[in-house]
């Protein structure tokens, strides 16, 4: 499993061998895999390469692209929520569910 570290300068500060594309694409990759290649709103399992990764607080809301506020997700879900309040988005659509918890713990 790849480690997962704040932003993808830190892999090239880390793994000095590394360019920045490729620091970038191991940093996606590892937080995928610390949600276990599943979607954090709908919890469905998919492959790697078919998630997408979503900011929790929006960018254009002043989000920062920081491990703490991406998390994995779903091409579906990413498009649904946009720049809506992720919690607000999430209760409205799957109702109360335990992934809140995992966002939330994420986040913080």
């Amino acid at each position: 499993m790849t480690p997962l570290l704040p932003t993808p300068n830190h892999y090239l500060y880390n793994l000095i061998t590394m360019t920045s594309p490729e620091a970038k694409r191991v940093w996606r990759k590892a937080i995928k895999e610390h949600f276990g290649s599943t979607c954090v709103y709908c919890g469905n399992y998919y492959e790697l390469q078919d998630l997408t990764l979503d900011h929790v607080h929006p960018k254009c809301k002043g989000g920062a692209t920081i491990t703490k506020n991406l998390v994995s997700c779903c091409t579906k879900c990413n498009h649904q929520k946009g720049s809506s309040n992720w919690l607000d988005w999430m209760r409205k659509t799957f109702g109360i569910t335990s992934r809140e918890s995992l966002i939330l713990s994420h986040i913080k």
